[in-house]
């Protein structure tokens, strides 16, 4: 399609050189699947809004398509290869060549300084012959030299640098710059080629090539921090289903859609297939969320015309036949849900049993990418989490529901609780989120992805479910530089934490720790994360990657302590370095165990639960726990937890009915007094009216202490006297009535009284009679 006289007609001419050979061996000429869906995207393109020579370029991609249909019926030309699941068509032809470098040696046609750089360099760590050129007018592949092609790569990277600090650069050159920037740095040290003066007209400093892209694009979305007037429902309208015809409307054109098969349906509505153009979906919304701000937003994210690999741009208005709003249109994501898949450890091992922890973090690198660059655009993804991601064999992240963004005050009107920051209260929509707060969430998405699927808050003991409650109390229980709670979540994730480089395990510390923490307000942006993993992925490989199982997603040890720390086999289940050394401070020499710590584990079980416990924390074959469900019961009166034995039909001792002494009435064991029930102490205080003071008369002597006597064999007192050794108690005057002198008569009151003989008188008088 290129119309420079250098190289027109020039790959026709290869064609005609290359037919005999491509079609006698079978082997035509590859056309990767996503130029042809780019040729048929173009070719269908309403050329009444474009200039006379974007007109021609789109009837021209409508020839080569029915020319390369054409090659295909003859073998000339082979369509089949490269599945679509990664649309950046830069990723794709590395990603093919990387595959297929073992097996053949290959060419690339192409004007792009980038890809050619990439191929080049590919070539050289494959040490295969990889080609990437231009095709000359003759139909022969034109190759620079390793010093032409940095030269021309610094002449764009100068360029495109040049035009984003004069705010002339479109969103997807920000992204370029990024990737273009680090890719010639490492060109430059692999092949040697000398620096370079990328300046047209003058030196220029090289280090401005060599800059990171722009924290902030100026050609972003306005930083809007006053919310928008509160969403409104839109009238209502008839709403599409598979197989209706919609209106797609674009700044530059405006067509009819069939709606395919639906391939999804969510809480806001259902996505589906377009029927002939497998690279576009259409989201169509519900009634219930057809509203004002999704519009408004739609429009003005359309309005920049943005582009992006792997994200979902919407790249189309949808309306209905009565042109009503229903929804959008946006390039089809690749891969499958990261809720679905790497979230999921079992999926995950059966769905990418080959993965390592190097590719967990090229999905983290790819996913960080595409946030700092819509963070670059002044855009915040807001309801950021697993279901929102797709993620492909490639290790292609896509990020999807555009709708969903906060945008120049529209907010992002949903969320999900586990990456929701603590200082968001209320409902989504009523507030717009910080930055520091996306933060939060990219934070633990990189936290889930890495650990596959844990949340960083989880812990031994705390309620899994209340996920708020844990963001808020912001304790991280997974060690760092210190002494370890003992609550990290059961099973292996500590030992796949204990494989995380120290940069990594720092930000995340920082980040979720609250009480020690000294990001915990400030989180690490997307950038600083980026640069993490880049050098994360840069460790694998390297000096510092000394442990054979720091690369395993699933390690069964911590991970070596030193370069020199004893690794070894587990003589017992055979697995390979298995065994690693155990510093010992105090001695300052490794400590070797003599089985893997999953032996060691299974050697002694509970024999009840059936949980692996180090046998001298076993008794009679069961682990503590065990033993006290076992042995110990709860008490069905006072609810104690006691001992079995203590247990006589369900009540301990302290509840069990026992017979008054006294009455020998059955009364709890608690309500007796020494033996005797309440009445029973009550009788016995009291002062037996049966026996009376020999000297007053009165009850003098208790039945209780008449008891007491009686048990010893003593007599039983007479008075209060010998009783208590205590004088009787005064009688009361008031108690008793006045004595009165008997009546006289006047005869007997000079009649003489004979005075009253005493005892002995009275003897004496008997004894003499």
């Amino acid at each position: 399609m290129d119309t420079d006289t250098a190289r027109s007609a020039g790959l026709k001419r290869l064609f005609e050189r290359c037919k005999d050979v491509a079609i006698r061996n079978g082997n035509g000429i590859v056309v990767p699947s996503k130029v042809i869906d780019e040729l048929s995207k173009q070719s269908g393109l309403d050329v009444s809004l474009f200039t006379e020579e974007r007109a021609a370029a789109v009837r021209r991609a409508g020839q080569w398509l029915t020319a390369l249909e054409s090659a295909a019926a003859h073998g000339l030309v082979r369509k089949d290869l490269g599945d679509g699941s990664n649309p950046y068509a830069d990723d794709l032809f590395v990603d093919l060549f990387t595959h297929f470098s073992d097996r053949y040696d290959m060419s690339l046609l192409t004007n792009d300084i980038t890809l050619r750089l990439r191929i080049r360099l590919l070539a050289a760590e494959a040490k295969c012959q990889l080609v990437a050129g231009t095709v000359n007018v003759d139909g022969r592949i034109a190759v620079d030299s390793d010093q032409d092609l940095y030269q021309r790569g610094a002449g764009k990277l100068a360029r495109m640098t040049r035009h984003a600090d004069e705010g002339l650069a479109k969103a997807k050159d920000y992204a370029e710059v990024e990737t273009l920037a680090p890719l010639l740095d490492k060109f430059k040290r692999r092949f040697g080629v000398a620096e370079v003066d990328a300046r047209p007209g003058g030196r220029r400093d090289t280090s401005a090539a060599k800059r990171p892209a722009p924290q902030r694009a100026d050609g972003a979305f306005k930083r809007v921090t006053t919310l928008k007037p509160k969403d409104q429902l839109l009238e209502d309208a008839a709403i599409p289903i598979s197989g209706d015809q919609v209106i797609a409307v674009s700044l530059h054109s405006r067509h009819a859609l069939i709606l395919g098969e639906r391939v999804g349906e969510g809480g806001e509505g259902s996505v589906y297939a377009v029927r002939d153009n497998p690279s576009k979906v259409v989201k169509i919304f519900d009634r219930d969320h057809r509203t004002e701000h999704r519009k408004a937003k739609l429009e003005l994210l359309l309005s920049h015309e943005l582009e992006t690999p792997g994200i979902g741009f919407p790249s189309h208005i949808i309306t209905n036949g009565d042109g009503d709003f229903v929804g959008y249109a946006m390039p089809r994501a690749t891969g499958k849900e990261l809720q679905a898949t790497i979230m999921r450890p079992a999926r995950f091992k059966r769905m990418y049993p080959t993965w390592t922890k190097a590719d967990l973090v090229d999905v983290c690198v790819s996913f960080l990418k595409k946030v700092a660059y819509l963070h670059s655009l002044n855009i915040l993804l807001g309801d950021i989490n697993p279901k929102n991601l797709m993620v492909d064999e490639h290790k292609n992240v896509w990020i999807i529901d555009a709708d969903s963004w906060q945008v120049e005050g529209y907010p992002c009107p949903v969320g999900t609780a586990m990456f929701t920051a603590s200082t968001i209260t209320g409902d989504y929509a009523d507030a717009l989120r910080t930055v520091e707060e996306e933060r939060f969430a990219i934070a633990t998405m990189l936290f889930m992805i890495l650990i596959t699927g844990q949340f960083p808050y989880a812990r031994a003991g705390a309620d899994g479910g209340d996920f708020a409650a844990l963001i808020k109390e912001g304790k991280f229980a997974f060690q760092f530089q210190g002494a370890s709670d003992q609550d990290q979540p059961e099973g292996n994730w500590k030992f796949m934490w204990s494989h995380l480089p120290f940069q990594i395990k720092r930000l995340f510390w920082h980040a979720f720790q609250r009480q020690g923490g000294s990001r915990y307000d400030r989180r690490p942006t997307a950038n600083e994360w980026l640069a993490a993993f880049r050098e994360y992925r840069d460790f694998f490989g390297g000096n510092d990657d000394f442990d054979p199982m720091s690369n395993d997603v699933y390690p069964f040890r911590f991970r070596a302590f030193r370069p020199d720390t004893p690794i070894r086999d587990c003589p017992q289940c055979k697995r390979p370095s298995a065994i690693v050394g155990r510093w010992d401070e105090e001695n300052q020499s490794y400590y070797e165990p003599s089985l893997c710590y999953d032996c060691n584990q299974s050697k002694s079980r509970c024999a009840d639960c059936g949980k692996p416990r180090p046998a001298d924390a076993l008794n009679e074959s069961r682990c503590w726990d065990c033993n006290r469900k076992r042995n110990y019961a709860t008490c069905e009166n006072c609810n104690r937890e006691v001992a079995q034995t203590y247990l006589v039909d369900g009540r301990c001792s302290n509840c069990q009915p026992v017979p008054c002494k006294d009455c020998k009435t059955l009364t709890a064991k608690t309500e007796l007094s020494y033996g005797r029930c309440a009445a029973c102490v009550k009788k016995a205080a009291e002062l037996n009216p049966a026996r009376l003071c020999a000297e007053c008369r009165q009850p003098f002597i208790t039945f209780d202490h008449e008891r007491w006597f009686r048990s010893k064999g003593l007599d039983i007192p007479k008075s209060h006297q010998t009783a208590t050794k205590q004088p009787c108690p005064p009688r009361s005057t008031a108690s008793r009535p006045p004595r009165t002198a008997p009546r006289s008569s006047p005869s007997s009151a000079n009649s003489a009284v004979p005075p009253k003989k005493s005892f002995w008188q009275r003897l004496v008088t008997w004894l003499s009679s």
